[in-house]
């Protein structure tokens, strides 16, 4: 495809998967909330407010987008979610621009709430969900996923792991999400080897707090996704959130994790769309901690034996990516 393409995503998951969707366009204008990634493909970046809710932020993101679309002129618009695409969604109606919308992976039941608002204005070209079944309910195409979130590909190549370290790692991982997550906290620190001088933790908590602080390591806020590249490559294990863009970069390095989702009823999220994602993780590496439950037992031992990699695994869904590829094609 000649020309720039727009491509519209949240911070963390969505911008995860947008990437990846897009794997192959090299000429890229990226808006996001937060713009905390480098890629030699994206020539310009916009970072605009991000709200659910608030129509005045929304109204004024119209300015914005407007301002974008008339600068760059992009021959094709591709987003795969989060609030901040809806203006550039009714502006790329209003003015004829070609919009390829992709529901977030993390839908499993349903489309995620900007997907129904998209779907019921018909503010699309083309509309892709990821997971077979909500295509079907909702009349829109599937053609697979971003990536092999079910351990599916069969042409991964082996990678040889470093070596162990003197005292391993745990990384806690909260993402980017502003919601408030004080049950995680509180599992991580009530864990037997948190007091443990023998194991270093790095918290990545965003706006939550610590009261408790280990013995042994730091609290960190949101950082790039760069240096947690490099946080997860040191790691022994990784106790995350259960979104989208930490399951990537778990499935990535061949890490370790354990997964607790947020929950609704609790005002971890505002929905429950975490939850069910972990009801269709299905890895030998990936323990999924359900609400009422606490963290599984692990020792030092193990830690220190676990196998740690520092070359990532590429587990973009190529078919995928070359058919939205093909479809980008065909809607501009």
């Amino acid at each position: 495809m000649n020309g720039k393409i727009l491509v519209i995503a949240s911070a963390g998951g969505h911008l995860t998967q947008a990437m990846c969707a897009t794997s192959l366009f090299d000429d890229i204008v990226l808006v996001s909330n937060k713009i905390n990634i480098k890629d030699s493909r994206i020539r310009f970046s916009y970072m605009i407010p991000d709200t659910q809710f608030n129509a005045i932020i929304h109204f004024f993101n119209i300015f914005i987008a407007l301002y974008i679309l008339i600068r760059h002129r992009p021959s094709l618009i591709v987003s795969t979610g989060g609030p901040i695409v809806l203006p550039f969604a009714l502006l790329s109606k209003l003015l004829c621009f070609n919009f390829v919308f992709i529901d977030t992976l993390s839908r499993v039941v349903e489309l995620s709430n900007t997907g129904k608002l998209l779907r019921k204005y018909k503010l699309y070209d083309v509309f892709f969900a990821q997971w077979e079944t909500v295509a079907k309910a909702n009349g829109v195409r599937y053609i697979g996923k971003c990536f092999d979130i079910l351990d599916e590909n069969s042409d991964v190549k082996k990678i040889t792991p470093v070596d162990p370290p003197a005292i391993p790692m745990v990384l806690v991982t909260l993402g980017t999400c502003d919601y408030p997550f004080d049950r995680f906290i509180e599992l991580v620190s009530t864990h037997p080897l948190y007091k443990s001088p023998n194991v270093r933790w790095i918290l990545q908590v965003g706006d939550n707090s610590v009261s408790v602080l280990p013995e042994n390591g730091e609290v960190i806020g949101l950082v790039s996704r760069q240096e947690m590249e490099n946080y997860v490559k040191q790691a022994s294990l990784v106790i995350s959130h259960c979104g989208i863009g930490s399951i990537n970069l778990m499935l990535s390095y061949q890490k370790r994790v354990i997964f607790v989702p947020r929950v609704e009823k609790y005002g971890e999220f505002s929905d429950d769309h975490q939850l069910q994602i972990a009801e269709e993780i299905n890895h030998p590496l990936m323990t999924v901690v359900h609400p009422g439950n606490s963290l599984p037992s692990f020792s030092v031992e193990g830690l220190i034996k676990q196998p740690r990699y520092d070359l990532p695994r590429d587990i973009t869904n190529r078919e995928f990516s070359r058919q939205i590829y093909t479809a980008c094609n065909k809607a501009s």
